[in-house]
């Protein structure tokens, strides 16, 4: 058996890219933060897939989270194979209104967590496992609406290039998969003009659906050459 984890998996893509990995076998830890009912409604979507789950409850914003991720993947498997940094954060505040903290707190989530629980999980990780940073079209197209977001998703599709060379002695495979606009519970809350302004920039005129975005990680992850890419998955956002 395969053993994977998934950050911030209890709604949207971490939530479908959790549910692919049971769906093909896999024991898959699970993680959330503060929101006690996705949990419970993550929890009832695994049950009917497989008994081979566990939820992690812990803020992947702070170290003492990482290290609350690293204890119990460390003594509930006997190694990780797959290993998906899915969680984030994100601030709309305006420019002129961002506090150090408010900043500090995307760059935590986004890019400082992933690779202290990258370190932390260093010596657990099997031979050729694989790694799957969840980037973000924003990381490459510059956007005003978050710039904490933007740059530190930019950060961590750097970082996941900088981490090749740091795995290939175990022959650990790294990638970034940066979706655009994804019907997760967020965006399907945007007012519906603001969905056809969005739309109106995609090739494909609509937004993914969260299971898209999920297989395509399970290809990444299987894929036995796939390694160091940074790659779009974004309906030809821009090219419309």
């Amino acid at each position: 058996m395969k053993y994977a984890l998934v950050t911030g998996s209890t709604s949207g893509i971490g939530l479908a890219i959790a549910k692919k990995l049971l769906e093909e076998g896999c024991f898959v830890f699970a993680n959330f933060a503060h929101n006690e009912d996705n949990a419970r409604a993550a929890e009832n979507v695994f049950s009917g897939i497989s008994p081979n789950y566990y939820i992690i409850k812990a803020d992947m914003s702070k170290m003492d989270g990482v290290n609350t991720v690293t204890e119990t993947i460390t003594n509930r498997c006997p190694r990780l194979d797959y290993l998906v940094l899915n969680s984030y954060a994100t601030d709309k505040t305006d420019f002129q209104d961002v506090t150090p903290e408010q900043w500090q707190h995307v760059m935590d989530s986004n890019v400082n967590m992933p690779f202290f629980l990258m370190q932390r999980l260093y010596d657990h990780m099997s031979e050729k496992g694989s790694v799957v940073c969840i980037g973000a079209m924003m990381g490459i197209h510059p956007h005003a609406i978050s710039i904490s977001y933007g740059v530190s998703k930019a950060a961590l599709h750097m970082l996941c290039s900088s981490m090749v060379k740091v795995y290939a002695a175990k022959q650990i495979r790294i990638n970034a998969v940066c979706p655009g606009f994804v019907d997760t519970p967020a965006q399907l809350g945007k007012a519906p003009d603001h969905r056809q302004r969005i739309e109106n920039k995609i090739a494909l005129q609509r937004f993914a659906q969260p299971e898209e975005i999920a297989d395509f990680c399970y290809s990444v992850i299987m894929n036995s050459y796939i390694n160091g890419a940074v790659i779009p998955v974004c309906g030809g956002y821009d090219m419309a």
